[in-house]
């Protein structure tokens, strides 16, 4: 019995400490993008979802007429830009953003488009 005592004990303070750690810290702008998912609806019905997986981002778009683009690969995020490469289409797309509480204003190209947390 006091093996078991002698063992369990380690391997519990070892199991918390190990849980406790996983959990990200947000300390910028950039990392309060990532850990979130964002969605939100454009012009002529069209839904924008846009989320993080670690160094990838997806960015799906998908229009009442039923067309569907989605550009996933990988991303770049700084406090005021998002790069996304998709290296399956070879294609780049750069966002200015602007975060402010649950909302994220993405301009591309002259046009803004706002995504609320999900």
């Amino acid at each position: 019995m006091k093996r078991t005592s002698f063992w369990l004990l380690p391997v519990l303070v070892l199991t918390l400490l190990l849980c406790s750690c996983t959990q990200r810290a947000i300390g910028s702008q950039a990392d309060e993008l990532r850990v979130n998912s964002w969605s939100g609806s454009g012009e002529y019905s069209t839904t924008i979802h846009l989320s993080f997986d670690g160094t990838k981002a997806s960015f799906d778009i998908h229009s009442m007429g039923g067309a569907d683009t989605r550009l996933y690969g990988d991303c770049l995020v700084d406090d005021h830009k998002i790069l996304l490469t998709d290296s399956r289409l070879k294609k780049s797309l750069e966002f200015d953003y602007e975060l402010s509480g649950d909302e994220v204003t993405l301009s591309y190209d002259g046009g803004t488009i706002n995504l609320n947390k999900d």
